[in-house]
């Protein structure tokens, strides 16, 4: 069913996203002069959260005595910002500076303070993508396709450390973006009056991220070469998963769902004869393809990661709360019933499906 099209087509594919990618990453990440936001200069009343003599942001940055806050050091109006027109300052957002990584961040709830962390959503992301993945179609036509199951297994073994090769130093660059459009950022904004009670202020405004941060970096910042290829290597990367996901929906469509129409309504025999399934296959990837490109045009989201990148999170969600317990059952259970499989979909779909407009996204369950 094209297979060996999607297979052939990806690895040219793949191989021009994976370089491109991670070619550009170590570039950006070797010449770039911060790898993190430093500790943050302040603004006029800013109080550091050092003392002079200690070797922090107060040295660092000259602070003077705070008139408002007895013995505390404060932001230095003559030095940084003796005028309107001269003078330096940012959000105050890093008051002990940032780093590219925090090795805490997965188990120390105050591992980004000021910022809250994540903890839940982390580790249910984690846990989502990496079951709810077992059960993709591209992924598991690939398997089913391998020649001896020993194949399969180097093969996945082959796209795991890939994966870790190509994804851990793009990681890096999220803290190299913030530079440029982090919280002290110019092109920082934030939602007044809103913020974490880590805090303990009586008013204080949450930085709002911008989804478009990273095209806007790669595209403004970046020197134009790196930044085009590591653009073209994404979309690359993206084309050799389109084509092998819509190939899937449409093989599945014809042979798992057309060809048994007749056992269905109780036929001995299938209402669509077998040499016609592969047509249908390929007809079929024409709606799949124009409901894809229509969602990912018009669907809008507030969510931090985007509305794509929170739709890739929602959708192997569902297919964890669907499918994933009926694969296990076919390769572990002595006797798997039909019946209990397509319960455990249904149910299991519609009970996610309700949850997604049923639970308010507040942030809630953040830790």
């Amino acid at each position: 069913g094209g297979l060996y099209s999607v297979a052939l087509t990806d690895a040219v594919q793949g191989s021009i996203g994976w370089i491109g990618v991670f070619v550009a990453t170590m570039y950006l990440i070797a010449n770039e002069k911060e790898d993190s936001p430093p500790v943050s200069l302040g603004f006029p009343g800013y109080v550091y959260p050092d003392l002079p003599g200690e070797g922090g942001a107060c040295d660092q940055y000259e602070g003077v005595t705070c008139e408002n806050v007895s013995g505390a050091c404060c932001y230095n109006v003559d030095k940084w910002c003796p005028t309107d027109d001269n003078c330096q300052a940012d959000q105050g957002a890093y008051p002990i500076g940032d780093k590219p990584i925090f090795s805490n961040q997965l188990m120390d709830p105050y591992a980004l303070t000021p910022f809250p962390n994540a903890i839940f959503w982390n580790w249910a992301t984690i846990f989502i993508l990496a079951f709810g993945n077992l059960a993709a179609l591209d992924f598991q036509a690939r398997c089913m396709a391998a020649k001896t199951p020993r194949t399969a297994t180097i093969g996945c073994f082959v796209a795991g450390l890939a994966t870790f090769m190509i994804g851990v130093p793009v990681s890096y660059l999220g803290a190299i973006i913030r530079n440029y459009y982090g919280p002290d950022s110019i092109h920082a904004s934030f939602e007044a009056d809103s913020c974490s009670e880590i805090l303990g202020l009586p008013t204080c405004g949450l930085w709002t991220p911008d989804s478009l941060a990273t095209v806007k970096y790669l595209t403004n910042e970046a020197p134009a070469f790196m930044g085009g290829w590591f653009i073209v290597g994404v979309i690359a990367a993206s084309m050799s998963t389109a084509d092998g996901a819509i190939l899937a929906m449409g093989t599945v469509f014809s042979h798992n769902v057309v060809r048994n129409v007749g056992a269905i309504f109780g036929y001995s025999k299938n209402i669509v004869p077998n040499e016609y399934l592969l047509k249908i296959a390929r007809l079929s990837t024409i709606p799949f393809t124009l409901t894809a490109i229509l969602i990912a045009a018009y669907y809008k989201s507030s969510h931090s990661a985007g509305a794509t990148g929170y739709l890739l999170i929602v959708a192997f969600d569902v297919v964890l709360a669907t499918v994933v317990a009926p694969l296990f059952g076919a390769f572990y259970v002595k006797d798997p019933s039909p019946a209990a499989a397509l319960f455990s979909i249904v149910f299991g779909g519609a009970t996610r499906i309700i949850l997604e407009f049923a639970l308010p996204k507040d942030g809630f369950l953040l830790l």
